[in-house]
């Protein structure tokens, strides 16, 4: 079990949302470890109305919006065995369920000798959703833009 404060923190929250996002990295690394004995491993962040909830000053009409029950239809579900998923999260509340996942950027390849001007000058290519974005699904793909090679030198 995760939550949000580990899926986009939480102002006072470090300790918290270091540990909490730390279960995503632990929930992937194990789905991998026991995908060739057929161990399935998930994590879901849940939005319900629990003590914590309570004490984090929700009212009580918003917690009657967040019932435990569902977290446990998900959490049998994600037991099943005819479930097939592994390696996943998902952020749960009330009557919603959704899985997250990873965004990459297109990116920008850069000659060798890159300076921090160069960086400056192409942020925004390099922050930029819009176009060429990538759902990776695992670090090789990763692995697989940082190996090219430098990008040729301009000429002047």
């Amino acid at each position: 079990v995760t939550s949000s404060t580990g899926l986009y923190g939480f102002f006072g929250q470090a300790n918290y949302a270091a540990m909490k996002s730390g279960v995503i990295g632990l929930t992937r690394t194990l789905a991998l470890e026991g995908a060739k004995r057929g161990i399935r491993a998930n994590a879901i962040a849940p939005l319900a109305a629990s003590r914590m909830m309570e004490s984090a000053s929700y009212t009580k009409e918003a917690l009657s919006k967040l019932p435990t029950s569902t977290m446990a239809i998900m959490v049998g579900f994600l037991a099943h065995e005819s479930n097939e998923s592994s390696g996943k999260v998902f952020e749960l509340g009330g009557h919603w369920i959704s899985q997250l996942g990873y965004r990459r950027s297109r990116g920008a390849r850069f000659p060798a000798g890159f300076s921090l001007e160069d960086v400056a000058g192409r942020f925004t290519e390099i922050t930029d959703f819009a176009s060429g974005a990538e759902y990776p699904d695992d670090a090789e793909s990763g692995e697989l833009h940082s190996m090219q090679p430098p990008a040729p030198q301009a000429r002047l």
